[in-house]
C-alpha cells in the first residue's frame, strides 16, 4: 500500500483566524461599550422619566390641595358671616329676654309687695292689740340699742342730779306708755268676752219655762265648681259653744223649710257703704278694691222672713 505525504502551509489561514479573533474581540469591546451605554441611557432616562412623574404627582397634588383649600376657605368666610348675623341675633333675643324678665320681676315684685302689704295689714287687724303691743316693744327694745333710758342704773355717784331726773323720767314715760298698751289690750279683752258671755247661755230655768237665747249663725251655699248640677252648703257659727255640731246639724235639717227672700234694697245699700269702706281701708292696691267692689256689686244674697 502506497504512503503519500502531504504539506499544506496553513500560515494564511492562521493568519486571517488571528486577524478575525482581533476583530471579534474588538467586536466584544464595542458590544461591551454599548451595553454600558445603553444602560447608563436607560437609568438617565428612567432617572427622568420618575423625576417628570414626581414632578407632575406633586403638581398636581398641590393643585388639588390649593383649589380644596380655597373651596374651604370660601366656604369658612360664607358660615363665619352667618356665624356673626346669628351672634347678633342672638345678642338681640338675650337683650329682649333679659328687658322681659326685668320687666317681669320688677312687675312681680310690685305685686307680692302689695299682696305682703295686704296680708301684713290684714294680719294686723285679726290681732291688732298684740301687733301694736309687738310694734311699741320694738321701738322700745329692739330699734334703740342705744338708748339713755337704761343710763338710769349704770349711772356712777358723780353723775349730774338733773340728768338722772330727766332719765328716771323719760323712762317713767315709756312705762307710762307700755302699761297703757297693756290696759287697752285687758279691755279690749274683757270687752270681746263680755259680749260673748252676752249671748251665752249661762243657766237655765229650772222653773220648766223657756229661756230663750239667740246665737248668730250664717248658712252659706255656693255652685260647685266640678258639678254644675250641684252646691257646696256650709254652716259657720260663733265659737261660744263647746260643741256646735248639734246646732249645725239642725241647721242643715231645717234649711229646706226656711223661707227666704231677696234682701231689701236700702238694707243692701248700707251693707255697700260699710262694705266699701272695709275696701278703701283694707285694700291697698286700687285694681283689688276694685275686684272687690265689682265682685259685691254682681252677687246677691236673701234674708229670712222673719
Amino acid at each position: 500500500m502506497s504512503n503519500f505525504q502531504f504539506t499544506v502551509d496553513t500560515t494564511p489561514m492562521a493568519k486571517s483566524v488571528d486577524s478575525a479573533g482581533h476583530h471579534i474581540t474588538g467586536v466584544n469591546a464595542a458590544v461591551v461599550a454599548m451595553n454600558v451605554a445603553v444602560i447608563a441611557a436607560e437609568k438617565a432616562s428612567s432617572k427622568t422619566i420618575c423625576e417628570n412623574v414626581n414632578k407632575g404627582f406633586y403638581t398636581l397634588i398641590k393643585s388639588q390641595i390649593s383649589q380644596k383649600a380655597v373651596a374651604a376657605y370660601n366656604e369658612m368666610t360664607s358660615k363665619q358671616g352667618i356665624l356673626v348675623q346669628l351672634a347678633k341675633a342672638l345678642d338681640k333675643v338675650k337683650g329682649q329676654m333679659e328687658k322681659d324678665y326685668n320687666m317681669i320681676a320688677n312687675r312681680y315684685a310690685k305685686l307680692f309687695n302689695s299682696l305682703n302689704k295686704a296680708l301684713e295689714t290684714r294680719v294686723r287687724e285679726l290681732d291688732r292689740s298684740a301687733m301694736r303691743l309687738a310694734e311699741i316693744r320694738k321701738n322700745m327694745v329692739f330699734d334703740r340699742l342705744k338708748d339713755d333710758g337704761s343710763m338710769l342704773f349704770s349711772a356712777s355717784s358723780e353723775a349730774i342730779p338733773l340728768a338722772q331726773t330727766a332719765l328716771a323720767g323719760k323712762l317713767k314715760q315709756k312705762t307710762r306708755d307700755t302699761l297703757l298698751t297693756l290696759s287697752d289690750s285687758i279691755n279690749e279683752d274683757r270687752s270681746y268676752k263680755e259680749k260673748v258671755d252676752s249671748i251665752l247661755v249661762k243657766h237655765e230655768d229650772n222653773s220648766g219655762g223657756s229661756d230663750l237665747k239667740y246665737l248668730p249663725a250664717i248658712f252659706f251655699s255656693t255652685d260647685s265648681l266640678l258639678n254644675s248640677d250641684d252646691a257646696i252648703e256650709s254652716v259657720y257659727t260663733a265659737d261660744a259653744m263647746e260643741n256646735t255640731a248639734p246646732l249645725v246639724s239642725e241647721i242643715n235639717n231645717i234649711q229646706n223649710a226656711l223661707v227666704w227672700t231677696p234682701l231689701d234694697k236700702d238694707e243692701k245699700d248700707d251693707v255697700r257703704r260699710e262694705f266699701l269702706a272695709l275696701c278703701e281701708k283694707e285694700a291697698n292696691e286700687e285694681r283689688l278694691a276694685k275686684e272687690m267692689l265689682r265682685m259685691f256689686d254682681t252677687a246677691s244674697w236673701e234674708v229670712l222672713i222673719q
